[in-house]
């Protein structure tokens, strides 16, 4: 996910490695944060991928690598944006998608959420039926989990169709 982070921030523009981790700090901590001892590693595997360019600069006597994404580089990232998000992926997942998705046309944005929301509703009925049939055999730690999944997916729907709601209000 951090190449696609690191993809998204170099749309905006030029960045050094130290530039984006003080973005990621301002920006995305709440659900994505990396070390340097990421970020240059991923800029490095960008650059051999050819998904970005560097260039050394000197500022104030120091050298800096700064690093623009090309045309590969972002037809990469828009093909990451346009897929279909995974609701059981991690949040964090979820929420670098959604960060950048003023990237994509306003439509697009609708049809990736109204299909996350249906997919989301689907396992919720899913694991409402499983309730359903294990409930009365289930130990009570078994059933907490299963508990938890309905209420979680429960408050992803509904996030969902809020951002939805608001989204196409705009």
């Amino acid at each position: 996910m951090i190449k696609f982070i690191i993809l998204g921030f170099l749309t905006y523009k030029n960045l050094t490695g130290y530039d984006i981790k003080q973005i990621m700090i301002q920006s995305t901590s709440n659900f994505a944060n990396a070390s340097f001892g990421s970020i240059y590693p991923a800029l490095n595997k960008l650059e051999r991928d050819g998904l970005i360019n560097s260039t050394k600069v000197i500022e104030d006597g120091k050298y800096k690598k700064v690093y623009c994404i090309n045309e590969a580089g972002n037809d990469a990232f828009i093909k990451w944006l346009e897929e279909p998000i995974d609701f059981m992926r991690s949040y964090e997942d979820i929420l670098a998608k959604i960060f950048f998705y003023e990237k994509l046309p306003k439509k697009k944005v609708s049809q990736l959420v109204e299909q996350l929301i249906e997919d989301i509703n689907k396992k919720l009925e899913e694991l409402e039926n499983l309730e359903v049939e294990i409930r009365d055999e289930a130990g009570y730690f078994e059933i907490s989990t299963l508990y938890f999944g309905i209420d979680h997916l429960r408050f992803m729907a509904s996030w969902y169709e809020k951002f939805l709601k608001d989204l196409n209000n705009r």
